[in-house]
């Protein structure tokens, strides 16, 4: 209703309307506002009223207290160039003073904006401190409050249409939006930005369009990135007919992110080669995606193998849902944590009945008390086998800082994994959390 008169319009918490009158001439701000004024009255709002000036807390003061000074008008307007000496027009309560700053004013004897806006800002910050510096601006018609907000740019796009024929080929879908890709990667490089999301819109023959979104784990401009990412969703997109149009558009823009001291990190300065390596290792050697695998094998660190897995097939999997619509919602659980290696431990042991138990450990990073042991559960096996042979006693440990631990004491006195079984037993094999 009234973005139809104004370019801007917001509201506050205090109740106000704010419209934007700027580029109008004077003329036009008033015109503006009584036109405005007389669409809300014709909308059932009673009282209401307008004030026009150049800064927002002269425009405030117009609007509310204004009929004080000409109570036969609804619309207040400040000439250009007067904010300051139209507010001080006006007691200072007008302002609304915080309660704690209203004694400290009425002992310095001030109560007009004018005689308020007439002390300097070092002699407000000594007598009254730095609560009355805002009031003391605003006093003076120095308001710094942004009531609209920027408009943002428009997004990076590129597109590209065709009418001579008509593409389904994946591939050269692909390699028409390898150069879309390039523009808008371009553009974003340009203002130091980064796409966490593209959104692609193939015009098909039906005249229908078929959209499609791909996200990014963080920002980037890297144009092998993207297209590796498009590649795997076309493999996936499903198009009712031909393409005879494309346009892409980053729909999600970030900055990127800052350096953190990580070869690896892409906000160093060599970044951008390490993104273009990985993505050039991606296309000469095929997925790096894999996905694990777990056989009967009764020891947890040598049950596990990584399987190599397709990017179409990762995407596969990632969508499908985790629960039924009939099963019960997930509970919070707690997660296994395994060590790669089970790491060597120092353990002082207790006697319990038939068997010993850890009374406290040290790892590197100290001596730690076991409040609770559980245990011991055995895992033995390949007795036979004096090379392959394992014999295990673990317990379930919650130690003095809270964390559940997984520790275990080799009973064959050989290494486990890589690390020497010499003078240390026991091992951390992983933690909850």
């Amino acid at each position: 209703m009234l973005l139809a008169r104004a370019p801007r319009v917001a509201a506050d918490e205090c109740g106000l309307v704010w419209a934007d009158a700027h580029g109008f001439s004077g003329h036009g701000e008033a015109a503006l506002a009584a036109e405005l004024v007389e669409l809300l009255g014709r909308r059932g709002v009673d009282g209401v009223r307008a004030g026009v000036a150049a800064t927002p807390v002269a425009a405030q003061v117009a609007a509310m207290h204004g009929s004080a000074r000409d109570p036969a008008s609804a619309l207040a307007i400040v000439p250009h160039g007067t904010d300051r000496a139209y507010v001080g027009l006006f007691p200072l309560s007008v302002l609304d003073p915080d309660p704690r700053l209203r004694p400290l004013l009425a002992s310095i004897g001030v109560s007009t904006c004018a005689e308020f806006a007439a002390l300097d800002r070092e002699s407000i910050e000594v007598r009254l401190g730095s609560l009355a510096v805002p009031l003391w601006k605003f006093a003076r018609a120095d308001d710094p409050r942004l009531i609209f907000r920027p408009t943002p740019p428009e997004a990076p796009s590129a597109s590209l249409d065709w009418v001579e024929y008509a593409l389904k080929d994946p591939m050269r879908l692909l390699f028409v939006l390898n150069g879309l890709i390039d523009r808008v990667c371009a553009t974003l490089a340009s203002t130091g930005e980064g796409a966490r999301e593209l959104t692609a819109e193939f015009a098909l023959t039906d005249r229908s369009a078929h959209t499609e979104v791909i996200r990014a784990s963080r920002a980037t401009v890297n144009r092998r990135t993207w297209l590796r990412l498009i590649r795997t969703r076309l493999e996936q997109a499903k198009l009712r007919a031909a393409v005879t149009g494309i346009s892409l558009r980053a729909s999600v823009i970030a900055e990127r992110e800052a350096p953190q001291g990580d070869l690896f990190d892409r906000g160093l300065a060599s970044s951008q080669a390490t993104e273009d390596a990985v993505a050039r290792l991606t296309e000469d050697q095929g997925s790096i995606v894999v996905a694990p695998g777990n056989s009967a094998h009764p020891l947890l660190d040598e049950r596990t193998t990584w399987m190599p897995q397709s990017p179409a097939e990762a995407v596969r999997t990632a969508r499908e849902p985790e629960l039924s619509r009939y099963s019960a919602p997930p509970r919070p659980q707690l997660h296994l944590q395994l060590a790669s290696v089970p790491a060597p431990i120092t353990v002082e042991a207790g006697t319990r009945r038939d068997h010993i138990v850890p009374l406290r450990y040290r790892d590197d990073a100290g001596w730690h008390e076991i409040v609770s042991a559980a245990g011991p559960e055995r895992v033995s096996g390949r007795a036979w086998d004096g090379v392959r042979s394992y014999a295990r006693e673990y317990f379930r440990c919650i130690n003095s800082e809270g964390t559940l631990v997984w520790i275990f004491r080799n009973a064959t006195g050989r290494p486990t994994g890589t690390a020497p079984a010499a003078g240390g037993q026991w091992f951390l094999h992983g933690w909850w959390d």
